[in-house]
């Protein structure tokens, strides 16, 4: 069981890349979250006139060995996280959809669990549950 718990991984909920490319100026907030499929991961600016939420998704990404490298071979797989700005007007409408370049690329949290604690956990309390179920019989 501690092995397959090495490694606990948080992540945002994401659209995907077609989710994000069939999105359109002028949508609503409710139809933008609709077709994303999952609600705002932030909140960037928030104006009288307007409001700019962040969204998150994943790009597509392929695998492939450096020397077979083509324009179009290799397996593909999820890529990155990516962060989507959209500013609504007054009204709840789209008025501008971009990837968000400049925002930081925190998106994923790996809490690492401390072995050390958990040795010195199982050192101590073993022996003292061994000792107790001897006692018991």
């Amino acid at each position: 069981m501690l092995l397959l718990t090495s490694c606990i991984i948080q992540s945002p909920k994401y659209a995907t890349l077609p989710q994000v490319m069939s999105l359109q100026l002028g949508m609503s907030r409710e139809k933008v979250e609709e077709i994303l499929g999952v609600q705002p991961y932030d909140l960037k600016a928030f104006t009288d006139t307007t409001s700019v939420f962040i969204y998150v998704y994943r790009v597509n990404d392929r695998k492939t060995l450096s020397f077979k490298t083509k324009p179009t071979n290799g397996n593909k797989r999820l890529g990155k996280y990516v962060q989507l700005m959209i500013a609504y007007s007054k009204e709840n409408k789209a008025i501008t959809i971009e990837s968000c370049s400049l925002c930081p690329d925190n998106l994923v949290i790996k809490d690492k669990i401390d072995f050390e604690k958990i040795f010195a956990f199982l050192t101590v309390t073993l022996p003292v549950i061994l000792i107790y179920i001897g006692l018991t019989k």
